[in-house]
């Protein structure tokens, strides 16, 4: 992905911008797509080689494969699939801002971050009751990730972030007098932030196994990033206190933290053996997060649906199949199943994300229609099915659109959180 940045002489504000895919690289895509039905196979392999080596960026070139040979089909479903994975490795990794002047606006400071970082921001102060105060910030920023970059203009400007809205993006809200600034206060791995934000020792008097430490950790992402769930084992967690005294993890066990929709952030408690008293402070604290995450979003479209209507379609690691279309009393029922090549644990039954995929009907007008409701009809290792009611008169015309993540990503976020004050 290249980027454009555009300097702005009030303020010097920095802008990036994603170049759309050109005519060359659009005629070079059609040109290999034809390669990959040719006799020769090392032809095939080297078409499919290049079409990999041209990056993420010809994604949108790559076409639907429903009219292709079998070999087509099967060659772009693979690299769709590997393009679609590099994708998501990319978003993981922190979205960089370069920003500076002596008084910068703080709307513009946040229409730039968000236009360089993909990150919506949202100026929270007014469902606070708190006075929108036209506020300027001091910042000198040079290709500083995202959440380092947040925190010092968030410093600069006397504000902070509200993790419970449950809208999309970051909230800002003004920040509390006797809360300490955010620089600092955490760590930042890739586009995660993690900060420990409370420490609690327990002694029970009558039962000595009673003893515990608890050390609460935050867990935020950067906006554009939507986890699944969120785990933290017991095994991959180490402390040594000041002393150089090592604490023992409190439990054997590996605790999730499920995401629900519109939340910026998750709680993530650490337990420990209560440590003597002589020790003051933790001063390492390093983990491992595994992180489940949807790739990039697709789009099926299933056109000109009419009673009985069955097909289905593929994208990368992922298929939409179309079971039924049928009247049921009086409304319509879409029934789709969604199968998943490698999901991991991304479809155990306590899981209910994909039932947040956007779904809706398209009308002959081109007007959205959302579903009236929906039931759960299948769900297994790699495969949920799902039943769509929508309060239409006719189905004839309408175009079904399911939006789903073409592939589902497990990742290993490291962290290290220093210097953490005991009770």
């Amino acid at each position: 992905m290249s980027h454009s940045f555009l300097c702005f002489f009030a303020g010097c504000l920095f802008s990036a911008q994603v170049d759309a895919p050109n005519a060359e690289q659009t005629a070079a895509v059609a040109k290999l797509v034809r390669q990959l039905d040719l006799a020769e196979k090392t032809r095939r392999d080297e078409a499919e080689q290049q079409l990999l080596k041209l990056g993420t960026a010809v994604l949108p070139l790559l076409p639907e494969s429903a009219s292709a040979s079998a070999e087509v089909k099967l060659r772009l479903a693979r690299v769709r699939t590997q393009l679609e994975t590099l994708r998501g490795e990319e978003d993981v990794k922190s979205r960089a801002v370069t920003l500076s002047g002596e008084a910068l606006p703080f709307a513009e400071v946040i229409a730039t971050i968000e236009k360089q970082t993909g990150n919506k921001l949202v100026d929270f102060r007014g469902q606070f009751g708190q006075q929108a105060d036209a506020k300027t910030a001091k910042l000198a920023l040079e290709k500083a990730p995202f959440w380092a970059a947040l925190d010092q203009m968030l410093d600069s400007v006397g504000m902070t972030v509200y993790q419970y809205s449950g809208e999309p993006g970051l909230a800002l809200v003004n920040r509390a007098s006797t809360e300490l600034p955010r620089h600092n206060r955490g760590t930042y791995a890739g586009a995660f932030r993690i900060e420990a934000t409370d420490v609690t020792a327990r002694r029970d008097l009558r039962d000595p196994n009673g003893q515990a430490l608890r050390v609460q950790v935050e867990v935020a992402w950067e906006p554009r990033l939507a986890p699944i769930a969120l785990s933290q084992s017991s095994d991959a967690i180490s402390a040594v206190g000041d002393n150089g005294q090592v604490l023992a993890p409190g439990s054997d066990s590996e605790l999730e933290a499920m995401v629900n929709p519109g939340e910026s952030s998750v709680l993530v408690p650490l337990a420990f053996s209560l440590p003597p008293r002589a020790m003051n402070k933790i001063a390492t604290l390093k983990g491992n997060l595994s992180v489940l995450l949807p790739g990039p979003v697709e789009s099926f479209r299933f056109e000109k649906l009419t009673a009985g209507a069955k097909s289905d379609q593929r994208r990368g690691g992922v298929k939409v199949i179309l079971d039924q279309v049928r009247q049921n009393n009086l409304v319509w029922e879409v029934r789709v199943r969604v199968v998943f090549d490698k999901p991991g644990n991304a479809l155990e039954s306590h899981r209910n994300w994909v039932l947040h995929n956007e779904v809706f009907l398209e009308s002959p007008d081109k007007q959205r229609i959302n579903f009236a409701g929906l039931e759960t009809t299948r769900q297994s290792d790699n495969e949920v099915g799902v039943a769509y009611l929508f309060d239409v008169e006719s189905i004839a015309g309408h175009t079904f659109v399911y939006e789903t993540p073409a592939v589902l990503m497990s990742t290993t976020v490291p962290y290290e959180l220093r210097d953490i004050a005991l009770p």
